[in-house]
Parts: C-alpha cells; sequence; structure tokens
C-alpha cells in the first residue's frame, strides 16, 4: 500500500510538472510592421487570412468597445438567406457565450473541436458558420498559429550572390507565462524547410509527430483561413484551447495600455451624448473633463449584438450605445460614462464575386471564399513609451456620425460566384474531367440534411453532378 501511494504521488508530480504545451498568435496589420513584406511571404493568400501578420505580445491589437454590432447586407441575405444568417449568428453565438476574460478556465476547452460531415466532404461543401468563426477569429485579434509558430524575419544574400542567409523567428506564445512556445493544442511543431521563390519565401511549419496529419489533429479555429485546416465538410464545434488562451491574454482586465477613447464617443453629462465643457462635470467619473488618452485595462468581455438593415429606407438603422468607459487616472480605476452613436454596424457580413478580373494572373487563388475589407488599425506604440514597436494598438470600430453613411471597421465578403468548373488546357477542358469549385453549405453532426447555398439549392442535385459522372472532383479524374 505504501508503495502504491508512492507511485501515485509521483505520477502526480510529474503530471503537475508537465508544461501546457500550448501557443497563440497575435494578429496585426501587416501595414504598420515593414519587415512583412510580399518577399518574406506575408501576402500569400490575400483574400484568406489577408488581415495582417503576426506580432509580440504587447504588441496586439484589440477592440476598446465592449459591444460591437454586426449586420448583413441585403447581398448577403439574397444569397444566402435567412439560414446563412443564421448560421453566422451560431458562430457569433461562441463569442458571446465565453465567459470574462479574466475568468476564463483554458482546462475547459477542447484541444480540437473539428469534426466533419462525410456527406458534406464528399461534395466539397465548406461550412458557412465555420468560415465565420475563423473570420471572427482574426476579427478580434488572434491569427493562425500553425502558419507562424515560425516565420521569416529577414532575408540577405551574402557578398557575390551567394549563399541566400534567413532570419526565423517564433511567434507563437504560451498563454499563461506568454513565452514564446512551439506547441499548439498540445502538439508540437517545427519547420521542416524554407521555400525561397522568386517572389515569396516562407518557413514551411508542420508537426513533429507524423500522426498529427499535417496538423490537421488539434488545428485551431484560427487555422481556418491561415493554413486552410479546416477541411471540406469539417466544421468546428466551438472555440479550441489555445483560441481562448489568445483571447484571455488580449482582453484581461489586468492588460494595461494607453489608449484613446473609440471614435464617434463621448462622454455623457443628464443623459445626452454630449463633451462635457470646461466646468461640468462627468457624473461617472467626477472629473471636469471627459478623459480621452487614457491608461485603460481590456474590456474583459465582448459581446456582439446585431444591427438591423432597413429595406424601405434602404440604409442601416442609426444605433447609439451606452456604456462604462474605465481608465487609469492617479493609481486608481475610475469609471466614465460614454455614448457611441453609429450611422452603420462595426462589422458588415456582404456576399459578392470575388474571382477578380478575366485574367488574374499567375498564383490566382483558385479556393478564395472570403475577401476582407478593413480600416487602418491604430498603432499606440507612441503614447505607451515604445516608439518603434508594432504595437500595441486598437482595431477602431466603426466612424461616422448619423445621418453620414459611415464606414465599418471590417466588411466580411463570402464569394457568391456559385457553382464553377475549371478546366487545364490541353487535355482537361470538359465539365466530365473539370475540377468543381468549393461550394457554401451548413451541416453538423447530426442526420440532417447539408444544406446548399445559394438558398433553394437541392444537396441530392449537387450528388447527381459530383458523385454520378458530372464534374469528377479533379482534373486528372483520380479517385
Amino acid at each position: 500500500m505504501r508503495r502504491l501511494i508512492f507511485l501515485t504521488v509521483l505520477g502526480l508530480s510529474v503530471l503537475i510538472g508537465i508544461p501546457r504545451a500550448l501557443g497563440f498568435s497575435l494578429l496585426g496589420l501587416r501595414a504598420n510592421v515593414p519587415w512583412q513584406t510580399d518577399r518574406l511571404g506575408y501576402n500569400l493568400n490575400p483574400a484568406l487570412g489577408g488581415l495582417g501578420g503576426p506580432v509580440s505580445v504587447g504588441e496586439e491589437y484589440r477592440w476598446n468597445v465592449p459591444v460591437v454590432y454586426y449586420a448583413f447586407t441585403p447581398d448577403f441575405l439574397n444569397y444566402f438567406g435567412q439560414r446563412g444568417v443564421e448560421e453566422v449568428e451560431k458562430a457569433i453565438r461562441f463569442i458571446n457565450d465565453l465567459p470574462r476574460a479574466s475568468q476564463l478556465n483554458l482546462d475547459l476547452f477542447p484541444l480540437t473541436s473539428q469534426r466533419v460531415n462525410h456527406r458534406a466532404q464528399a461534395v466539397g461543401l465548406v461550412d458557412l458558420k465555420s468560415e465565420a468563426l475563423g473570420s471572427l477569429a482574426e476579427v478580434i485579434g488572434i491569427c493562425d498559429p500553425t502558419r507562424y509558430v515560425y516565420t521569416l524575419r529577414q532575408r540577405w544574400i551574402g557578398p557575390g550572390g551567394a549563399p541566400t542567409n534567413f532570419h526565423v523567428i517564433k511567434r507563437n506564445f504560451d498563454p499563461v507565462t506568454w513565452q514564446h512556445s512551439s506547441y499548439i493544442n498540445g502538439q508540437l511543431w517545427t519547420y521542416s524547410t524554407i521555400l525561397d521563390g522568386a517572389a515569396n519565401s516562407f518557413a514551411v511549419t508542420e508537426p513533429v509527430d507524423p500522426l498529427a496529419l499535417l496538423g490537421l489533429i488539434n488545428a485551431p479555429v484560427a487555422s481556418t483561413d491561415g493554413n486552410g485546416l479546416l477541411l471540406g465538410g469539417g466544421f468546428w464545434t466551438g472555440f479550441t484551447r489555445d483560441d481562448v488562451g489568445g483571447l484571455r491574454y488580449i482582453y484581461r482586465s489586468d492588460n494595461y495600455h494607453t489608449e484613446n477613447s473609440p471614435p464617434n464617443a463621448t462622454g455623457t453629462f443628464g443623459g445626452g451624448p454630449w463633451g462635457v465643457p470646461p466646468g461640468g462635470t462627468n457624473a461617472a467619473t467626477n472629473l471636469n473633463v471627459f478623459v480621452d488618452l487614457a491608461l485603460r485595462p481590456g474590456v474583459d468581455k465582448l459581446e456582439f449584438r446585431r444591427a438591423n438593415y432597413d429595406s424601405l429606407l434602404g440604409i442601416f438603422k442609426p444605433i447609439t450605445n451606452s456604456f462604462t468607459d474605465t481608465i487609469i487616472t492617479n493609481g486608481r480605476a475610475i469609471k466614465q460614462s460614454m455614448e457611441r452613436p453609429l450611422a452603420i454596424a462595426d462589422i458588415l457580413f456582404d456576399g459578392r464575386d470575388i474571382q477578380g478580373p478575366d485574367d488574374p494572373g499567375a498564383g490566382v487563388d483558385f479556393f478564395a471564399l472570403i475577401l476582407y475589407t478593413i480600416q487602418t488599425w491604430d498603432n499606440n506604440d507612441d503614447v505607451n513609451g515604445v516608439v518603434g514597436n508594432f504595437g500595441p494598438g486598437v482595431i477602431p470600430p466603426a466612424t461616422g456620425l448619423p445621418p453620414a453613411a459611415g464606414t465599418p471597421s471590417f466588411i466580411i465578403t463570402f464569394d457568391t460566384t456559385g457553382r464553377m468548373f475549371h478546366n487545364i488546357w490541353p487535355f482537361f477542358l470538359s465539365e466530365q474531367n473539370s475540377f468543381l469549385h468549393v461550394i457554401w453549405g451548413s451541416f453538423d453532426g447530426s442526420t440532417n440534411e447539408p444544406v446548399v447555398y445559394p438558398i433553394n439549392t437541392s444537396i441530392q442535385d449537387l450528388e447527381r453532378q459530383v458523385l454520378g459522372g458530372g464534374g469528377q472532383g479533379n482534373p486528372w479524374g483520380l479517385p
């Protein structure tokens, strides 16, 4: 018995000493990071994951408003219908259901959340909800750690034209210690080679374990776009441990940065949205002025709310959001009441053909599904006393006051080209041996039939075409 107790205690001590083996990457805007050039491969998949590149701890970008508004454009509604709206809102619910960042317990989240609907996989359906969730992960400040666990920092050629040299850095961080990490959701990663092309170079990252299936095992939601680790027919059941580790780091209430107040926001006095004049008093702070630039904590909890489009007037209904802003002054936290009028939602979900011109040229991303249009992010390195860094910064919400049109923070555009076939000259020029472009769908792990977009498209018709002889799924007719 004594020996059994000794072995049990020894085993527990070993387990306690094992590192968590996790990691997250932080998203920055490429325009603010001069070394993230096309030459070093930071323009790969510009439509997919095209928001930017990785930054270091202390350089993160974040929302500093507690409520973010989203809306759907008429073009999105015409293509995806009410079912598409419901699927995107399922993705949003994953964010809204998270506890406060400072209360997140990483042990309650899984190391993997990808499941596969084999019927959807057989016809190449891509899950709308899961792609939306991957996009939202970037929108709130995290990016693909499988792409940036190792990444290029410099490339130069020695005297005489040889050799070509590279500096490789890590941009993946442990969510507990915030130190550089080579682990992602429990899997050890490395870089196996550096590809040096005529226009792009990049470090090829992969798990050390060959049974990890090139990262598909334990892939984080943040890898949806970057390395494309969401399978055709695959869907996310929620955020993984590394995803929430990154969100906890960014938005926790003890993560302090000097920031301006949100655009359009004003201090309130007596319930009206107006700046407090000299000699007036902000009722919440007892200060004589509304404080703009100040040391602020993370908002701790982001909430997404829907804004509606008025189809009769052809505009988005104006919104006013009232909230409490926390600032740090003289070593103590002070709250001030604020209002933020909006003429347009912060995030618009849109739909249109994003395939480009008639001749997109070499290197076209045939599988482009999503295009981002964004405002420039605010790099606050100077006001934080670290001039020359690439952050920290703020992801600005929508700007513009009613009745002006306003500018959203993000437009997330889903491709609506529809069913499209890829043929290759000179031998693969028929429908029979074409490569079928991926198609939007909605599905889960139930026995319910997958939904295919555009609305009113039949899954049975798609199966007859793909599995019954029209469009083989690859240009070589391989099984």
